[in-house]
């Protein structure tokens, strides 16, 4: 199966850049700084990395009360969140890179793929969710971009960092 999702056309920043580490860097503060705006409490991010993956960021997940009689729309909507947080990694490097679309072998395309079969029926309605999903979420990156190079900035030069570290860089971000 081939995907491919249309991103910017052109860097954010008009530095377009094909250094890995940067990328990395902008590619998983994306991630963090969608999961805090989702309501997620980030508790690592690093851009390290291992043979398997050259970042990663670590978060709680606060699932909705069945209890309280709003589990199914509360389901959807925590699905959607976890799109948009699994599409802002990709969103987020495209944007300072100027790359249009997505890696097919992206481990992120493929999860955010699987978990969207999810809110659709027919699988020729996953491609278009994502792209609206990864519009809204270049949005909500656009609004919250200080944000983005505040963190991405800091995993360059520390390479990893907690939760509470990463809640002290973004304090006030969301205001």
């Amino acid at each position: 199966m081939r995907y491919h999702l249309p991103m910017p056309d052109e860097p954010l920043d008009h530095t377009s850049s094909t250094d890995p580490e940067r990328l990395t860097a902008y590619h998983e503060a994306g991630h963090a700084v969608m999961a805090q705006l989702c309501g997620r409490q980030v508790t690592e991010v690093e851009i390290v990395g291992d043979r398997e993956h050259t970042g990663m960021v670590h978060s709680l997940v606060f699932p909705p009360d069945p209890a309280d009689g709003t589990a199914p729309q509360a389901e959807a909507e925590d699905v959607e969140n976890q799109l948009k947080i699994i599409l802002a990694g990709t969103v987020a490097e495209a944007m300072v890179s100027g790359r249009n679309g997505w890696d097919e072998t992206s481990e992120d395309l493929d999860v955010a793929v699987r978990l969207g079969m999810r809110l659709v029926d027919d699988c020729e309605d996953v491609l278009p969710l994502l792209e609206d999903i990864g519009a809204d979420a270049k949005g909500d990156l656009q609004a919250h971009w200080a944000a983005v190079e505040t963190l991405a900035r800091e995993l360059l030069r520390r390479k990893a960092l907690t939760g509470s570290e990463v809640r002290k860089l973004l304090a006030g971000a969301f205001d």
